[in-house]
Parts: structure tokens; sequence; C-alpha cells
């Protein structure tokens, strides 16, 4: 795991909501069974993600979440800031507080070259682009007869 869970159904949560209608609305407690998200923890990550402007959400009939703005203009990256914090990409691996070219841990050489290039693919997608990818993976397990209740949890294979 490179980020926190908070982080990691976050991105789970939106790249799903970018594979709804633009302008619909979905129910925490809809999304929660579609991505296999524990429900209370997921409407705390919504209601995060709604005051970092990335949701809108309403009460009510017709109420839910869905993108404050275009899911196009939504890096990935932005979404890890919002959730790790600024320079949270920049964390040791193995979670020392002090890591660094002067003070490395056993993980810095193999790390720095990685995370470079992880930070480099995840501010090049954005969420429109994840929900694509998401969208493609259903259709691909739909052909081949698949089923996923939670559509971004695992596949059980029969073999």
């Amino acid at each position: 795991m490179i980020y926190s869970a908070t982080t990691e159904y976050a991105i789970r949560a939106l790249a799903h909501i970018a594979t709804l209608t633009p302008g619909e609305r979905i129910l925490a407690r809809d999304l929660a069974a579609e991505t296999g998200i524990p429900r209370q923890f997921l409407g705390k990550i919504l209601h995060r993600l709604a005051r970092q402007h990335f949701l809108d959400s309403a009460k009510g009939r017709g109420g839910g979440f869905r993108f404050a703005k275009e899911p196009g203009e939504i890096c990935v990256a932005d979404v890890v800031e919002a959730m790790e914090g600024v320079g949270g990409a920049k964390k040791c691996v193995l979670g020392l507080d002090e890591c660094s070219d002067d003070q490395p841990c056993p993980m810095h050489d193999e790390w720095v070259g990685f995370r470079r290039r992880l930070m480099e693919r995840v501010y090049s997608m954005s969420i429109s682009d994840l929900g694509r990818n998401l969208d493609a993976k259903r259709k691909m397990i739909a052909a081949q007869g698949g089923t996923s209740p939670a559509a971004d949890a695992p596949v059980k294979s029969d073999d």
C-alpha cells in the first residue's frame, strides 16, 4: 500500500462516479455497495471530497454525490494531495520520520526512483481517465462471462 486507505478509497470512489452519466448523483450507500468500501468510512471520505470541492452533495429526494467540476479537470495527484496532505508522496516508504539522501532508510535508494516514476504517472492521469479504465475493465469482465458485485473489487475465478 503506497497511499493510506482513505486515499485509496477516495480514488476508487471518484473513479466509480466517473463511470456514471455526467451530472448523475449517487447515494453513499449505493456507492459503498457497488465499490465494496465500508459505508461509514466512505461517507466521511465523500464529505471530505465535497469540502475540497471535488464533489457536490445534496440531501433529500434526488440527492447524493456528483462531481463539482469535470472529472477530466481533476488530476489524480490533486486527490492524493487533498487526502495525504502536501508532500504526502514524499513520505518514507517505511514510515520513518527522517528519510533523506543524508539520512536514508534501508529502502531509500529504490524508493526515490519508484516514487519519481509514480508521481509522473499520477500527475498525468485524471479521474476521467480512471473512469474510462474502470469501464473498460467492467466490459472485459462481462465479455468473459464474469460478474463483479463490487466492480472495483477483485473478481473471483472458478478455476
